[in-house]
């Protein structure tokens, strides 16, 4: 069996006379692994790990960035770092033995940070909080905002982009795109004001419909073309699912395995539901542009680290040796089907299909549901692994 490598983990850096700065690793940590403390929806188990504590004698335990595909060293300066003249060569140190499988996402909280390592931060943009700024004093909650926003888009970014032999210095990750879905009868200025809001506020940017869409160009392969490379929010307005248009881009999205979320703002109802806007997580629209945005970054962080942790899954466990194996980065659905045949008419396999998607597995009754088109096909998770690898 080979051994498991981690799409990504995070480590967490700062200098233990730091008071604070347990309180922002623990958030960091609550975003990124395990149940996310419920703050996104999204579900994924980034490894999240500390490195504050002395370890012999190096100013922290060694990194090892061999044991996954891409490292996230997130850096928390502040004046005791910058004034401790161990932490300044250690950290030298360990930026000099980097991997280029490694982003460094340092986060200043002193005046001073910017000079803590000319030579190899000076270039590197900081996620720059309002602590550093002697008359704004020490706002956790303020700080932790912004940090969680900056990162959560890093992260993201730094996840999309998956080129080998990728150079920090020279490669820019691509900026991620939000495909803006909305009924124009009733969801216009809603998706118009989400739009300006994140050119105004964020460095993500926006697809809009007939508004970026080049004049002479085919509607539906524009949509396409720019879903692919795209996440999805639905603004589900009373109109929208009696739009074809919108449902046609439900459609497309789905298709294409689009990270997806839907903000609700249902008034009075809808005379239908559309059966195909579901299995992704939803949000209810108060004006809340910052949880919003967030959700959406983190369903993107969700499906691509869920997919490639999928796919070492079945490499580790050496799955298609025995076994026609799809890749699903969230729960199963009926729509999933659409690709199960084209899998099974593409391959003309004879092994037994397995379908692997992230824990945990779905109730019963779903998968009753499921297995009524196919009773061959199996729909696993990690936890159910041992009883097809023995």
């Amino acid at each position: 069996m080979k051994s498991f490598k981690s799409p990504l983990s995070i480590y967490v850096i700062w200098h233990p006379s730091f008071k604070e700065g347990i309180k922002y690793a623990e958030s960091i940590y609550n975003t990124y692994s395990g149940e996310n403390d419920f703050v996104t929806h999204a579900r994924y188990d980034i490894p999240v790990s500390y490195r504050t504590l002395s370890y012999g004698k190096d100013i922290f335990a060694p990194i090892p960035f061999s044991e996954s595909d891409k490292n996230a060293l997130i850096i928390l300066v502040d004046e005791f770092m910058f004034n401790d003249e161990d932490w300044t060569i250690g950290l030298n140190k360990l930026l000099k033995s980097k991997p280029k499988n490694t982003r460094v996402f340092p986060i200043s909280f002193s005046k001073y940070a910017f000079d803590l390592n000319k030579e190899f931060l000076s270039s590197t943009q900081f996620i720059k909080t309002k602590q550093q700024s002697p008359d704004f004093g020490n706002d956790f909650a303020s700080n932790n905002k912004i940090i969680k926003y900056r990162l959560l888009e890093s992260i993201a970014k730094f996840l999309f982009n998956v080129k080998e032999n990728y150079n920090t210095k020279t490669d820019s990750d691509a900026p991620i795109k939000l495909f803006i879905s909305h009924a124009k009868a009733d969801g216009e200025k809603l998706a118009i004001d989400f739009r300006n809001y994140i050119y105004g506020n964020t460095k993500l940017k926006a697809f809009f419909d007939a508004n970026d869409i080049a004049d002479g160009h085919y509607f539906e392969q524009e949509i396409k073309k720019n879903i692919d490379h795209s996440a999805f929010i639905i603004f589900n307005t009373d109109e929208y699912a009696n739009r074809e248009w919108c449902r046609k881009e439900v459609i497309i999205a789905k298709r294409y395995r689009c990270p997806i979320i839907a903000v609700m703002d249902i008034k009075k109802g809808e005379r239908r539901s559309f059966p195909y806007s579901g299995n992704f997580p939803t949000i209810i629209w108060d004006d809340n542009f910052e949880e919003v945005i967030n959700l959406i970054l983190s369903q993107i962080i969700s499906d691509k680290y869920n997919e490639l942790f999928l796919k070492s899954i079945v490499t580790m466990y050496k799955l298609e040796e025995k076994y026609s194996c799809i890749i699903l980065p969230k729960a199963p659905e009926l729509f999933n089907y659409i690709d199960i045949e084209r899998f099974k008419e593409e391959r003309k396999e004879v092994k037994p299909f397995i379908i692997l998607y992230p824990d945990p597995p779905i109730g019963i009754e779903e998968l009753n549901l499921l297995n009524d088109i196919d009773s061959e096909i199996k729909f696993i998770t990690p936890l159910m692994l041992p009883t097809y690898t023995t």
